[in-house]
């Protein structure tokens, strides 16, 4: 053998050791292996068995399904743990590529860097002038986009129409005063009137505030009397008797189980609670009705989740692929409906094909919709919520009104915009 010989035959085992070594190289930037595998990460705190978490499952076995390269690693936590967890994660380095994340806390999270701006991603796509303003303002800062808004959803009032024909109730109460009789009246030995969440968590602020709101006043007004008229009014509920004393301690899926073992006669929940009615609950006779109306009239409040992608996601090209196929109306309809959510995109929650348009309990909270308010309170929100949480609890285990919405108001007003 010649020494050119040689040499061609120790530069192609080179190349093919060089080759052999970059396919265990891992990622590269783009979060993607050599060999086309990609994993994203997702975190979220769709509670395991519930509606929306079989909407979430759906979609990720779909995707891939038509993208067998790509997989997940979805991580669940409880939604009061989900805020220490990304902080935790920006300290430590770790965090998802993909955080679902509550609507009124994307703008904090997004000054603090945990979430990447994408505009530039969103403006090649082309379509954010398809949603409802509210919701998708609630997934930008400063005129960029850090996010895409998944649902919306707002609260209304179920009800067992068996126990509201036995108490003699012929209709469903509209004002804050038919609805304290009509508790009154469903109240009866072990069955409460009515459920509530008042957990110290966001869903204790979330299920509050459209009564403070019903009153005319809001959060830079907490200590008004109108503001302490609505924080008296869930206050002497719990003192009657009509509502357990142990809502403070229930979030909305706790809520859901009293209704459906029938031990309260009302509840006040969201629509993503309908599927589960509907396949665990066909021997309750159910409905649902609006928000009664305080002083200032009706009033309910916009919940749903967005979709993020971290700044320190090395799969953000991988992960936006994902977020934009998940907006397609011909998956989004169809995904929501199992999940019992409202489309925050115009032209799906106008489409009559689906539920919200045609189920009559669905419709309601479609009507419901266009009198939910955001929580839009700025950056400062999720600090603002917890001090509103700390009142709930306080005012539901007995202490005074006045003092405890003045001590509030006094903690919330540095925090505004």
């Amino acid at each position: 053998m010649n020494k050119k010989m040689f040499f061609m035959i120790f530069l192609s085992l080179m190349l093919v050791l060089s080759a052999c070594g970059s396919s265990d190289s891992g990622a590269d930037e783009s979060g993607s292996a050599d060999n086309g595998q990609v994993t994203i990460k997702i975190w979220d705190y769709l509670a395991p068995d519930t509606s929306s978490d079989r909407e979430q499952v759906a979609l990720m076995e779909k995707y891939m399904e038509d993208n067998p390269k790509v997989k997940f690693e979805r991580t669940y936590m409880p939604f009061a743990d989900m805020k220490t967890k990304l902080l935790q994660g920006v300290g430590a380095g770790d965090l998802p590529d993909i955080v679902v994340i509550d609507n009124p806390d994307h703008q904090s999270f997004s000054q603090a860097g945990v979430f990447a701006d994408i505009t530039d991603k969103v403006e090649e796509w082309g379509e954010a002038d398809k949603y409802f303003e509210g919701p998708m303002a609630s997934a930008m800062l400063d005129g960029k986009y850090y996010g895409i808004p998944n649902n919306s959803n707002a609260l209304a009032i179920y009800y067992n129409k068996d126990m509201f024909e036995a108490a003699g109730i012929t209709e469903t109460p509209k004002t804050w005063e038919e609805f304290n009789e009509a508790a009154k009246k469903l109240t009866t030995g072990d069955v409460k009137g009515f459920a509530m969440s008042g957990k110290k968590s966001e869903e204790g602020t979330f299920q509050f505030l459209p009564y403070l709101w019903q009153t005319g006043a809001d959060l830079d007004s907490f200590d008004s009397s109108e503001a302490k008229s609505a924080m008296s009014h869930v206050q002497q509920m719990v003192d009657k008797g009509v509502l357990s004393s142990n809502m403070i301690n229930w979030d909305q899926s706790d809520v859901l189980v009293q209704f459906q073992t029938k031990k309260v006669a009302m509840m006040e929940n969201g629509p993503w609670q309908i599927p589960m009615l509907m396949e665990q609950s066909k021997d309750i006779n159910w409905g649902v009705f609006l928000m009664p109306a305080g002083e200032a009239g009706s009033a309910s409040i916009l919940g749903g989740e967005n979709w993020a992608i971290t700044e320190s996601s090395e799969a953000k090209d991988a992960a936006w692929d994902f977020i934009k196929w998940t907006q397609k109306p011909d998956v989004l309809g169809p995904m929501h409906e199992l999940g019992g959510r409202l489309p925050s995109r115009e032209d799906v929650a106008s489409d009559n094909s689906y539920s919200w348009a045609k189920d009559e309990n669905m419709k309601v909270f479609m009507e419901q919709l266009k009198t939910a308010k955001p929580r839009a309170y700025g950056t400062k929100y999720p600090e603002i919520s917890t001090n509103v949480q700390e009142a709930i609890q306080r005012a539901m285990t007995g202490e005074d009104v006045d003092k405890v919405m003045e001590d509030t108001a006094a903690k919330i007003e540095p925090l505004l915009p």
